[in-house]
C-alpha cells in the first residue's frame, strides 16, 4: 500500500455554545465546502487579538456573543497590592465616606466634599 501523507484540518466555532465543528482532508476542500450542511463555512471570520490569539467564528451572531463574554480582551494582572492592615482600613473608611457623600448629595442633603 506504501505511504500516504495527508492533510488534516480541524475547524471549530470559538462562539460560547456553539457546536459547529468539521474535520476533513484538504484534498476534498472545495467538496466539503459545497456541501449544505457546511454552508456555515462560507461565512467563518477569524478574528486575531493584540495578544496574538486567532479566534473563529462561524457567524455575526457568534462573534458578537464573544465579544459579549470580553473574551476579546487582554486580561490585565491586578492592581491592587496587598498593604498593610492600616492602609486596607484607611482605603476602607474613604471607600465608605465617599459612598455617604454621594448618598447625601443625591438626596440634597448637606455634604462636606473635598477636592484633591
Amino acid at each position: 500500500m506504501g505511504i500516504t501523507d495527508t492533510q488534516i484540518r480541524a475547524i471549530s466555532c470559538d462562539g460560547p455554545g456553539c457546536a459547529k465543528q468539521i474535520i476533513y482532508d484538504r484534498k476534498t476542500e472545495k467538496e466539503t465546502f459545497e456541501l449544505a450542511e457546511n454552508v456555515w463555512l462560507r461565512a467563518t471570520r477569524v478574528t486575531q487579538t493584540a495578544d496574538g490569539r486567532n479566534l473563529v467564528y462561524c457567524s455575526d451572531v457568534c462573534e458578537v456573543k464573544a465579544i459579549g463574554t470580553g473574551v476579546h480582551n487582554i486580561l490585565e494582572q491586578p492592581k491592587i497590592a496587598v498593604g498593610n492592615p492600616a492602609a486596607i482600613a484607611a482605603a476602607a473608611q474613604a471607600a465608605a465616606n465617599a459612598r455617604q457623600t454621594n448618598e447625601a448629595i443625591k438626596t440634597g442633603q448637606p455634604a462636606k466634599v473635598q477636592l484633591s
